[in-house]
């Protein structure tokens, strides 16, 4: 995957938000009658396009966003990447599945995960992916 792409009715909050809050940075903008956009990088290759739904042509109707949307940042110092939020963020909990996470969300909604898998569930999930690749490998 390269890139996602959020069409918002919001853009100037959205950009703020993922420029000035989570400080990712822009990599791309645009600027036009038509359209403007911006394009964040998120690190480890994906990048974030954040689109002026009012500024198209012809504006799509967009529903809100809901739990089908999910944006997780993984991260490799969790409480680092929390003492960088707003003050009002969650503290990070630990999960009984092998991780630190903590959840935010932005201007429109779409929950954000800052996630940190313990050392335990890293070698849990590295033996699951070579099983899995393994012809012969019992199903899990």
């Amino acid at each position: 995957m390269s890139y996602v792409a959020l069409a918002t009715d919001a853009f100037d909050a959205m950009v703020r938000f993922y420029g000035e809050v989570l400080l990712f940075p822009v990599v791309s903008q645009w600027d036009r009658p038509t359209g403007r956009g911006r394009c964040f990088d998120l690190g480890c290759g994906l990048r974030l396009e954040i689109l002026d739904n009012v500024r198209q042509k012809h504006p799509a109707a967009l529903v809100a966003p809901g739990m089908r949307t999910h944006i997780v940042i993984e991260v490799n110092d969790i409480d680092r990447a929390w003492m960088t939020m707003p003050p009002e963020s969650p503290a990070p909990q630990t999960t009984s599945w092998g991780a630190r996470l903590f959840q935010i969300k932005d201007p429109d909604g779409i929950p954000i995960t800052y996630l940190q898998w313990t050392r335990d569930s890293s070698a849990e999930r590295s033996d699951i992916s070579i099983r899995r690749q393994r012809p012969d490998a019992p199903p899990l």
